[in-house]
Parts: C-alpha cells; sequence; structure tokens
C-alpha cells in the first residue's frame, strides 16, 4: 500500500505527540546532522540523524541508512542500513524501496530473498522511480524473483524510458529490434535507439551506427554510421573501433584509407578484439597501411589464435615458414608483452 506524503506527516505528528517533541525539534536534529555531515563530523552527524529518525522523520532514516551502509561515522552494518531503509520505505519513501529491494536481491544485510525484492521494486516502480522501473523491467525480462514475462518487461522498459533513462532506452530499442514483447519495429528501435546515444550510451551509439551502416530501420547512411561509431570509438568501444577500421579499409562511403584503417585497428587490438588484432597482423604480413613486419604480424595473429579467431591459426603456421626460429621467438616475446598490457587495461 503506498502511503502519501499527508499520510507520512500524520504520522510523524501521532509519534511526536506521543514523545513530546515538536515537528521543529525533530527537524532542526535532521539539519543539525546535514551541517555536520558538510562539515565532516561524521559522528556527531549519524548521532543528529538517528535522534531525527528515531522519531520518524524519513529522510533522516534514509540518512542514516547509508551511513551504516557505507561506515561512515559508525561501524558499518548493512542489517542496520537495511533496518533503516526498511523504515522509510514502511513510510513510502520510493528510493528507500529501491535501496531495500536491492539489498534483499544481494542478500546484503538481510536474507537473500528474491521474491521480496520483487516487491519492493514494484512499490518503488509504481511510484515512478525510474531505475526501480528499469531493474523491474529486467526482473521480467530474466524472470528473477518473478514469473518471466518478456511483454511487462518491455512495459517497465517503457516507463523508465519515457524519462530519459537511457539504459532502459536501450533496452527498449532492444526489444523492439528482437519482438521480444512487443511487435518487431526496427524503425521504432533505431528511435528510442538514438535517444539513449544522444545521452552518451556507447553500445546505443554503437548499434546506431551499425543500423547506418546497414540501412537497417533508417536509410543507409555512412557518414551516420562514422560519427556514431566515433562517438562510441571515443568512449572506448573496441567493436566501434574495429568496425571503423573495416569502413576505411573497404572505402565504405569514405576514400579508402588504409593507413585510417590501421589506426582503428590498432586502437580495437590493444582493448583485446581479436578480429582488430587479426586484421592488424594481416595488414603487417601485406604491408598495406603499416610497414611489411613479420614480428609484428605474427605477435598479432597469435594474440587472436589464443582466442580462437578463424583462420589465425592457419595464418600462423603459414606465416612462420617464412620466419627464422629467431624472428618467431621474438615475436613471441612481443605478443607475451602485449598480452600483459590487455591483460593491463581490462582490469582498469
Amino acid at each position: 500500500m503506498r502511503t502519501s506524503p499527508l499520510m507520512r506527516a500524520l504520522l510523524l505528528l501521532l509519534l511526536l505527540a506521543a514523545s513530546g517533541q515538536s515537528a521543529a525539534d525533530v527537524q532542526r536534529d535532521y539539519n543539525r546532522g546535514l551541517e555536520a555531515y558538510r562539515d565532516g563530523d561524521l559522528a556527531e552527524a549519524a548521532d543528529y540523524f538517528e535522534q531525527s529518525a528515531g522519531k520518524g522523520y524519513v529522510e533522516a532514516q534514509v540518512e542514516l541508512a547509508g551511513m551504516y551502509l557505507k561506515g561512515e561515522g559508525v561501524e558499518q552494518d548493512a542489517a542496520d542500513a537495511a533496518s533503516w531503509y526498511l523504515k522509510a520505505a514502511r513510510q513510502g519513501h520510493a528510493a528507500s524501496q529501491y535501496k531495500l529491494a536491492q539489498l534483499f536481491r544481494e542478500g546484503n544485510g538481510v536474507t537473500l530473498d528474491a521474491t521480496r525484492a520483487y516487491r519492493w521494486l514494484r512499490r518503488a516502480a509504481l511510484q515512478g522511480l525510474a531505475d526501480a522501473q528499469y531493474d523491474l523491467g529486467l526482473a521480467y525480462l530474466h524472470g528473477d524473483g518473478i514469473r518471466q514475462d518478456s511483454a511487462r518487461a518491455t512495459r517497465w522498459f517503457l516507463h523508465a524510458a519515457e524519462q530519459g533513462l537511457a539504459r532502459a532506452q536501450y533496452q527498449l530499442a532492444a526489444a523492439y529490434f528482437q519482438g521480444n514483447g512487443v511487435e518487431k519495429d526496427t524503425g521504432l528501435a533505431a528511435r528510442w535507439l538514438k535517444r539513449a546515444a544522444k545521452q552518451g550510451d556507447s553500445q546505443s551509439q554503437f548499434d546506431l551506427g551499425m543500423l547506418h551502416a546497414y540501412g537497417t530501420g533508417v536509410e543507409q547512411d555512412y557518414d551516420q554510421a562514422i560519427y556514431w561509431l566515433g562517438e562510441a570509438a571515443g568512449q572506448g568501444s573496441s567493436q566501434a573501433q574495429f568496425n571503423l577500421g573495416v569502413i576505411y579499409e573497404r572505402g565504405l562511403g569514405v576514400e579508402k584509407d588504409l593507413g585510417e584503417a590501421a589506426e582503428w585497428f590498432r586502437k580495437a587490438a590493444a582493448e583485446g578484439d581479436p578480429a582488430a588484432q587479426f586484421s592488424l597482423g594481416k595488414l603487417h604480413v601485406l604491408g598495406k597501411g603499416l610497414p611489411t613486419d613479420y614480428v609484428m604480424a605474427y605477435a598479432w595473429l597469435n594474440l587472436a589464435a589464443a582466442q580462437e579467431f578463424p583462420e589465425a591459426s592457419r595464418s600462423l603456421r603459414i606465416l612462420e615458414e617464412e620466419m627464422s626460429p629467431e624472428q618467431v621467438g621474438e615475436a613471441q616475446k612481443i605478443s607475451r608483452e602485449l598480452w600483459n598490457s590487455i591483460r593491463e587495461i581490462s582490469v582498469d
């Protein structure tokens, strides 16, 4: 049952009347807590929040719950955090309902319980909290704590997407593209992708770029494809970097430029993309866009082969016949160094 702000205020007044404190006293304790928190006196802030929270002041309960969860000014205690979030959630505080759902889903401070997570998530979603609506959509999509229902998942994604949540817009686009829970509509999928892409969602930028490249749901437009792939590539998307390399390698909508292609392949290869590693090795073998260099070609092809990229192992065997044992040894050493560098990037 949803508790209105008016009902919460009435309940608070009843609590205060029983305790002999006024609303002004409770508000003052809360404000002092905020001031102490801003001044960096976390222990004092926690004391003031607890005085106010104990009298039912919902904002103080939320602040105190967060401090227990993070261990700020108090000993970290997820169970105490959950207890205070529960008090606020029962007063209808949507963000606390959402946080409580997360704790039940993770088993953090409470017993792991997907069903209770779903119930609190639904309460928050019904109050219009976009993050909760998105997570509820995921719960329906994957059957997490509730029976799987693609149509309901899509409806919740729509609610969150209409509030501007980029990841919900992406999920909604995916639903329309696949016809999952809704009638398939690639044009509508492209429109939702564009909304998310404009907000900086890199996966949406990549997918939108590819739709423009193939003319799926939109007119084929390589200028738009290059623009959106470039946006995603700038955020480190190895998929986008590789596909930009392909566009320049083949001259799709642009003048063929193997040097530019090599640069994009190099960026994607450094992120661990096996297709880019194979392409970079191939360009080194052929001496196109890059100097002919069998050692570097072997190093990149070896990385692609380690990831079982098709043709990489066969290409390595052919290349090895043209190299001396010393060259192969040097190439293997470089390959190991490249692999270690890629692993460091992935950890960061």
